[in-house]
């Protein structure tokens, strides 16, 4: 598949397709499809490395999507509270059961066995406890299991600072 392509389907929330993002995804292809929102580049930490990303306007998605790179190369897009084309539990079902339920904080909330990762899809889904809505949606390049948590994994909680 393209990069176009896997754009493209990134952008008709068609999950149940969705069969990785392609390693030869760049910067360019982004913006020559989405809106950038801003010039500005974040630095936080994906897996286990600080990785940069920028934001974009996807028009089937209400809210920002941030797209991960290292320099010209695109790692990965993630988005909050997508909807699909699909209802969730029969994107949930068409997606088959998962490679790994594991473990997430989102915010200051801990939610167990709720992000269900499709490395070999290169998806991973962050759900509600009842599994009935997403939270959250991290699209990336095919891997393994290991893969995905050293590379691809994103980090939602916060830590909570005690006033003085």
């Amino acid at each position: 598949m393209s990069c176009a392509s896997a754009l493209n389907t990134f952008a008709a929330r068609d999950l149940a397709n969705w069969t990785g993002l392609p390693e030869s995804c760049s910067l360019t292809d982004v913006s020559r499809q989405f809106r950038s929102l801003d010039d500005d580049v974040g630095l936080i930490r994906l897996g286990g490395t600080k990785r940069e990303f920028r934001i974009f306007a996807v028009p089937a998605y209400e809210h920002p999507v941030r797209v991960w790179s290292d320099g010209e190369k695109v790692l990965m897009l993630d988005v909050e509270y997508p909807s699909f084309s699909a209802e969730t539990p029969a994107l949930l079902k068409q997606l088959g059961e998962p490679e790994a339920k594991l473990d997430y904080d989102w915010g200051t909330t801990r939610f167990e066995k709720s992000e269900w990762v499709y490395a070999g899809r290169g998806l991973a889904l962050f759900l509600a406890p009842d599994s009935s809505r997403v939270f959250h949606l991290a699209a990336f390049s095919r891997t393994t299991l290991q893969g995905y948590e050293a590379n691809f994994r994103l980090h939602l909680g916060k830590r909570l600072i005690p006033k003085r």
